[in-house]
């Protein structure tokens, strides 16, 4: 730890505290399991004031009620505890594996609506696309099947729509899915290529033989 950031993080911490010693005030303080999404990195940790904060965190002090919301990174540097769902205090490792979970779950659902966002303009761009059952089908198995990936790539290039391949999952545990992909063109393939996760390619060169170059 730098010994700026310890500093700014001393100066607004103990005036909401019961202690005017840091390593005890934060002792004071659990992270309540409450975490936002801003959806723009433009606040600032009020606890480091570290900038370009876009998930936040609220910390409460166990004695007074006073809140901060700060990032992820200062609950898991300085060793915050947190509290789980029926209000028991979690030990150390157990507050970290807590606060990293849900900060995987705030990009996990930020992640979703941006690929929502995107269906429903292609259907303002595409007539023909029926963005409900697509919908229905991804909040069901939050992935879509090889057939139905293609799709979405080919309709998003012919309408200009711009995306990030990450935005897609794709799934092939059911036999059909992977049948989808064995009897997938090539060109078809390498469109879908980019959204697919390793295993998935792995699978595809013991699978598929256009796919033993990829």
């Amino acid at each position: 730890m730098s010994e700026q950031w310890v500093e700014r993080s001393r100066a607004n911490l103990l005036p909401l505290s019961e202690t005017n010693n840091f390593e005890d005030a934060l002792k004071e303080w659990i992270y309540t399991g409450y975490s936002n999404d801003l959806e723009i990195a433009n606040e600032h940790c009020e606890l480091c004031e570290h900038s370009h904060i876009r998930y936040q965190f609220e910390i409460e002090n166990k004695y007074n009620g006073n809140t901060l919301l700060v990032g992820s990174e200062c609950i898991n540097k300085f060793g915050i505890l947190s509290i789980d769902e029926k209000g028991h205090i979690l030990n150390h490792q157990q507050s970290k594996s807590k606060v990293n979970r849900d900060k995987n779950s705030l990009i996990k659902k930020s992640k979703e609506k941006l690929l929502i966002n995107k269906l429903v303009e292609l259907a303002q761009k595409d007539n023909e696309f029926n963005i409900q059952s697509f919908i229905d089908y991804y909040q069901s198995r939050k992935a879509f099947t090889p057939k139905q990936l293609f799709l979405l790539i080919w309709r998003f290039d012919k309408t200009g729509i711009s995306y990030k391949p990450s935005m897609f999952t794709m799934t092939m545990r059911r036999h059909s899915e992977q049948a989808q992909l064995q009897q997938m063109d090539t060109w078809k393939i390498e469109k879908i290529l980019p959204c697919m996760k390793s295993h998935q390619k792995q699978w595809g060169k013991n699978n598929i033989i256009s796919f033993r170059n990829k």
